[in-house]
């Protein structure tokens, strides 16, 4: 039985649990809210010493890192259903693994710390002075790459659904109260509303992040 300590509270353990439910998988999911401490009970750390969500664990094998997990359950339990068999596909995909992980998600996390800090915790966390500056010098070329990469084809790897999609769609779970101008990105709102379409991706919505 596959075991997954997660939230969907948080961009990372949001885009796990959801494909785990888009490859329907029989998953035990293990609600671990980071955000009230419940990373830090020591249950939790004699299985992830860091704290952090989300966690895998199958048989003997304890994985953590979204992209890795996302991964590893699309090919050794999803038939590599979101990934693939072919190796320059499979190049395709794992380049914007690592362009989330490395860019994409790191400028965001400094853009949406005071929006989404306060909306988590809004007795210790004041609200922003000043809405997310989207024009920011660190974000404006990722827009442009994602931009260039959607107005050719539906899906971020290409013309299908694949993992990529989830890995950049998890900090997105932020963007509606964080107030995001999809109407400068006519390319990225249709995909972001091709994701918001999938039953998986619904399923994972969290009220919390709704306006």
């Amino acid at each position: 039985m596959l075991t997954l300590y997660s939230t969907a509270l948080s961009a990372n353990g949001r885009k796990v649990l959801a494909v785990s439910r888009h490859l329907e998988l029989d998953i035990d999911v293990r609600e671990v809210n980071v955000y009230r401490g419940e990373g830090r009970r020591a249950e939790y750390l004699a299985i992830n010493p860091s704290g952090k969500i989300p966690t895998l664990v199958d048989g003997d094998l304890t994985l953590f890192e979204s992209n890795a997990i996302m991964l590893y359950l699309s090919e050794a339990h999803g038939d590599c259903r979101l990934w693939s068999r072919d190796p320059k596909e499979r190049g395709r995909i794992a380049r914007w693994l690592f362009w989330e992980s490395a860019h994409w998600q790191p400028a965001l996390a400094v853009l949406l710390a005071a929006c989404v800090g306060h909306r988590l915790l809004p007795k210790i966390v004041p609200p922003p002075a000043a809405a997310p500056d989207w024009s920011a010098a660190a974000l404006a070329p990722l827009m442009h790459e994602l931009d260039t990469a959607l107005s050719a084809s539906p899906f971020v790897a290409g013309d299908a659904l694949t993992i990529a999609d989830f890995a950049v769609a998890g900090m997105c779970t932020y963007f509606d109260v964080a107030g995001f101008p999809f109407e400068k990105h006519p390319a990225f709102n249709d995909w972001h509303r091709r994701i918001g379409m999938l039953d998986a991706w619904r399923a994972t919505r969290e009220a919390l992040w709704c306006t």
